[in-house]
């Protein structure tokens, strides 16, 4: 069964108010990303908040698909920076947002999840893969 813990939600009102004043930000089309990195945090974790906004997908049904597909992606790939995070004591609190008018398929937002993953450890730790 696909899991998407309460853990790794971002839920916080705080914490996506300040994510959305100060995150870092770029595209990677059709999803706008934002982030923040956080240093010896007291709850090294990764938290994420999905959003699919009416303004781009109008009926309900493809906004669910939409996260459904975001939130499978990001639970196949997210291990690899996770662990990093978790063995720096740090926490990372991460946004996707889709902003495209049509719907993306899973392989292209497979392939889309990777790379903001892959974009987000090169500003972070400064590494290429």
């Amino acid at each position: 069964m696909n899991k998407f813990p309460k853990g790794e939600r971002l839920n916080n009102v705080k914490d996506i108010e300040t994510l959305y004043a100060k995150g870092d930000r770029f595209m990677a089309y059709p999803f706008s990303v934002r982030f923040i990195y956080r240093e010896h945090s007291d709850n090294p974790n990764m938290s994420v908040l999905i959003v699919s906004p009416k303004r781009y997908q109008k009926l309900s049904v493809n906004r669910n698909r939409a996260k459904r597909l975001l939130r499978e992606a990001y639970r196949l790939n997210k291990h690899d920076l996770q662990t990093k995070i978790q063995t720096n004591n740090s926490q990372l609190l991460l946004s996707i947002c889709l902003v495209s008018k049509t719907m993306p398929d899973f392989q292209l937002t497979e392939q889309k999840v990777k790379y903001i993953f892959d974009t987000i450890e090169n500003k972070i730790f400064g590494e290429t893969n």
